[in-house]
């Protein structure tokens, strides 16, 4: 009986092409977050469970991939609960271990760090189209800014990003947790329930105003509260930051001109190639924001395909408590991004000329090389492939690799380079 040789659910072989997109892709965003100073880090794939579990990671938690301890470490009995089997698990997302990376070596480090991240996380979620176990993030994070000038930069640099992969009319959509909580205060709901508030809030885009309403009912919050909630969430599509003090009148006159200024930069830069649009239900679903909070959107397309915000007590509340390092993040959805290239069809731009060369399989390979070489050393990609009987399906398997010309090698003579049609 043969094995089942399957890749674990919620993982993935990568073919060669799907390897060559995802490398552009990585390279494209690369680029241009080195034009604005960030420069890349790497840290390990496992952390200590008691920081992934901190409670900083909203939903993520849930999904923790635990990793049994071992040898001697391991010891089962009738009184073994979880702590006692685990110790460390697969990270969940990137900033959780760039703040301990942070914490741990910011005396080497400037005092303002840009830092750049990409690597593989892992969450046990239940996989569906562009959602798996295993997936790629690109992060890139501002460490030691306290004003809104990281912001503007971390929404500038990856939308700059988004726009070199072809992607156009994607709206950048903003708000802030201190609204929020401006939100929930007005409203009159009990400051400790301000984060179970949220968390439902977050659910309006799959669940609607009355779905909000509902778990918010069945949670005992009082009718009052409630319905001025949803009141002003309702006008999430038309509520402008002008509008806000109206709306909050508790709202502090800092916060609002922080996102006015974020905004109307932005909306300068954009030059009509994207939009930014403040959205006052936008939550974001992890715990340790504390400032503004961002998300882009592309038309068509269910879910976010960037999101990130400010974190300003994560790296403190490692350092045991004692101080607050502004930190400021964003992170491009690197598997929707993937998915939404290749249902565009999207075509990698050919830097080098690619020639498959056919052979005899009875060839003196030295003047073969030698043909080969020159070529590669032109700057041309070169592939060598024994000639079979059905030379016009070989061809055309190779065209579909990117070959666009191709010779067939005989010895002593010169080679005829063809199009592959």
């Amino acid at each position: 009986m043969a094995l089942n040789c399957n890749p674990v659910q919620g993982m993935r072989d990568l073919l060669p092409d799907e390897v060559e997109l995802r490398r552009y892709v990585t390279e494209t965003i690369l680029d241009v977050y080195k034009k604005y100073g960030f420069t890349q880090i790497e840290t390990p794939c496992t952390e200590h469970i008691h920081l992934l579990t901190g409670g900083d990671g909203g939903e993520n938690e849930k999904m923790l991939f635990k990793i049994l301890k071992r040898g001697e470490k391991l010891i089962l009995n009738e009184n073994t609960q979880e702590k006692d089997l685990c110790d460390i698990g697969l990270r969940f997302d990137l900033t959780v271990p760039l703040s301990r990376y942070y914490a741990i070596n910011r005396e080497k480090l400037p005092r303002q760090f840009k830092a750049i991240q990409t690597g593989s996380v892992w969450r046990a979620e239940r996989p569906q189209k562009g959602r798996y176990r295993q997936f790629t993030q690109c992060d890139i994070d501002i460490i030691g800014v306290k004003g809104v000038i990281a912001e503007t930069e971390l929404i500038m640099a990856t939308s700059e990003a988004l726009l070199n992969l072809s992607f156009t009319r994607f709206v950048v959509k903003i708000n802030d947790r201190r609204i929020l909580e401006s939100l929930a205060e007005y409203c009159g709901f009990p400051t400790e329930a301000y984060g179970n508030v949220f968390i439902i809030l977050d659910k309006l885009d799959k669940i609607g105003v009355e779905g909000v309403r509902k778990v918010l009912e069945k949670a005992g919050y009082a009718p009052e509260p409630i319905e001025t909630f949803l009141n002003i969430t309702a006008q999430s599509a038309t509520l402008t930051t002008d509008e806000l003090p109206k709306v909050l009148p508790n709202l502090s006159e800092n916060v609002l001109q922080d996102l006015q200024n974020v905004t109307r930069i932005i909306t300068l830069f954009s030059e009509g190639r994207f939009n930014i649009q403040f959205d006052i239900s936008l939550v974001r679903g992890m715990g340790y924001y504390t400032g503004q909070i961002f998300e882009v959107a592309v038309s068509d397309f269910g879910s976010s395909i960037a999101g990130g915000g400010r974190y300003d007590k994560m790296i403190g509340k490692m350092l045991g408590g004692k101080e607050e390092i502004p930190a400021c993040g964003f992170s491009i959805g690197f598997e929707r991004v993937i998915m939404l290239l290749t249902e565009m069809k999207f075509q990698l731009p050919q830097k080098a000329e690619k020639i498959v060369i056919l052979y005899p399989e009875e060839t003196d390979i030295l003047p073969l090389m030698e043909t080969a070489t020159r070529l590669r050393t032109e700057g041309k990609i070169v592939l060598l492939e024994a000639e079979k009987k059905n030379r016009r399906k070989q061809l055309e398997d190779c065209r579909n690799q990117g070959y666009s010309t191709f010779a067939i090698y005989t010895e002593n003579q010169p080679l005829e380079l063809r199009e592959n049609q």
